[in-house]
């Protein structure tokens, strides 16, 4: 169930074809097959005035601030999980460290504290009961968690714009993380602690009141996040262990150090493989659902938080199973979303190693990535033309593809006409993506000279329209330093070279 309401689309960008007409032929195939798409306090004023004791008794009278300083902490401490959150975040790492020891000692009364904090996190104030708990069904909860929502007995912390919780939403994701750290040796593997909090947390994921699906979701995401930090040193802890065993094994002596390392490299993958399955477990209860969310912005925070996972822990992530969510979200209605895909995709294929991993999925979703060089929003335009750039960088785009793309050369936004200029210098001028290409090792008049032939090629097209080429050559005129260089240093002379042409620089100069 989902809310009813669509938020509406504000499009930041005219009709693309809005443009200068003109007809562009760098590329043999330039067809469109576009697809669907509260703070310490400070001292008191006896504190801050001066008094004999001061003077008289300076090492007892630090004694008592020390004191003072505690008993205040200790009285803070006594805040519930919920009023820490809603604070100023300072006291999280030490409450969260106390609630573990709490619930280390005894688990039951701490767990229902940690539950009740979830919910009233979604806004709704529901007690559970500490004798029941292992009794209560979780269905039973959420329903009872929705009837408030549709009795409006709810508040929206994560939404509200009073000034005390402003930093509701921070707090809300530092205090799960902490949580994760606190506990990785220990409660984290215990299969009750977080399986109990993941189970509420994607059930609420899936509840119509909107507000429950975006804190559950906040939750979740960042759970995950969480989890790949302590994957890692686990990681990181068996890759020591295995050189340490192989170090042993060589010396050909079997004795207590050799189990010993055994043991430990098969607990670190036991608890990596509980780790792992806790997060495909989000995965899938949670967010193969909420990437589809009618709100945008949790869209958005499904994409976001789906590229980062993939960046920190390839090892599971980085494969068309998980790839697939960021090409079809290419697709998203909401800009947001289409950008959060992009960036997302930008950051993967700005690592080498990753580039032989996305291979088939840059096969599959090449053709949309360059489409979304036109798209209606500016901002989304100007960084899939980024994205195209590193496509070409890594040589996984032929030149008959890029067709469409030079119209934009004349697109009548300053941003996408500049990204695009970029592109055109670093592809046709500098041929920077070609590997085939010798950097020559002459000096800077040959190679401007070079530059400023192909930039002559470019502007033949445009030949018969003065206005379209002095469109063209400030797009690109800014990224040919070394050939402005040349000119100004008299090394080359242009005047020889652009006869018959409308104009040799840019409206710029």
């Amino acid at each position: 169930m989902e809310d009813a309401a669509q938020p509406s689309e504000i499009t930041t960008r005219r009709s693309k074809r809005a443009r200068v007409p003109a007809k562009i032929k760098f590329g043999d195939n330039q067809s469109h097959d576009r697809t669907s798409d509260p703070s310490d306090q400070s001292p008191g004023e006896a504190e801050r005035e001066g008094s004999f004791d001061e003077f008289v008794e300076p090492r007892a009278r630090a004694k008592r601030n020390r004191m003072e300083e505690s008993s205040a902490a200790a009285k803070k401490f006594d805040q519930s999980l919920i009023e820490v959150i809603k604070g100023n975040g300072k006291l999280i790492p030490q409450v969260v460290k106390l609630w573990v020891e709490q619930y280390e000692k005894d688990p039951k009364p701490a767990m229902v504290e940690l539950l009740m904090m979830l919910f009233e996190a979604c806004g709704a104030k529901y007690h559970l009961r500490e004798e029941l708990l292992d009794e209560t069904d979780v269905d039973d909860v959420v329903v009872a968690l929705v009837n408030l929502a549709r009795k409006g007995e709810i508040e929206d912390y994560q939404s509200s714009k009073k000034k005390e919780l402003k930093n509701f939403k921070d707090n809300l994701v530092s205090f799960w993380d902490n949580l994760i750290i606190e506990c990785q040796n220990g409660p984290l593997f215990d299969q009750v602690l977080f399986d109990k909090c993941m189970d509420y947390i994607i059930a609420l994921s899936c509840t119509p009141p909107r507000v429950y699906r975006q804190v559950a979701s906040l939750m979740g995401l960042q759970l995950v996040t969480s989890f790949i930090t302590v994957a890692k040193m686990l990681g990181a802890q068996r890759e020591t262990t295995q050189r340490q065993l192989n170090a042993e094994k060589k010396k050909r002596t079997e004795g207590p150090r050799v189990e010993s390392l055994n043991k430990r490299l098969s607990t670190t993958h036991e608890k990596i493989t509980v780790i792992e399955e806790m997060m495909r477990k989000i995965f899938t209860g949670l967010f193969v659902h909420r990437y589809r969310d009618i709100d945008p912005d949790i869209r958005i925070s499904c994409i976001q938080s789906l590229g980062i996972w993939i960046m920190s822990y390839p090892s599971l992530f980085l494969q068309d199973l998980y790839l697939k969510y960021l090409g079809w979200t290419l697709n998203d209605k909401s800009a947001g979303v289409r950008k959060a895909s992009i960036l997302a995709l930008q950051n993967l294929y700005d690592v080498d190693d990753n580039v032989p991993s996305l291979g088939l999925f840059t096969e599959r979703f090449s053709n949309r990535m360059i489409e979304l060089a036109d798209d209606i929003d500016v901002s989304v335009a100007v960084c899939a033309i980024g994205l195209v750039k590193q496509l070409l960088r890594h040589q996984l785009l032929a030149d008959d593809d890029l067709g469409p793309l030079y119209d934009l050369l004349i697109d009548d936004s300053t941003e996408i006409r500049h990204a695009i200029g970029a592109l055109v210098y670093d592809h046709l001028i500098a041929q920077k993506f070609n590997s085939s290409q010798s950097h020559a090792k002459g000096d800077d008049g040959d190679s401007s000279e070079v530059h400023l032939g192909r930039m002559l090629q470019i502007l033949r097209e445009f030949s018969a329209d003065p206005i379209l080429s002095i469109y063209v050559i400030d797009d690109v005129w800014e990224y040919m330093n070394a050939m402005k260089h040349s000119i100004d240093c008299g090394l080359i002379k242009p005047s020889s070279t652009l006869i018959n042409l409308p104009c040799c620089k840019p409206v710029n100069y």
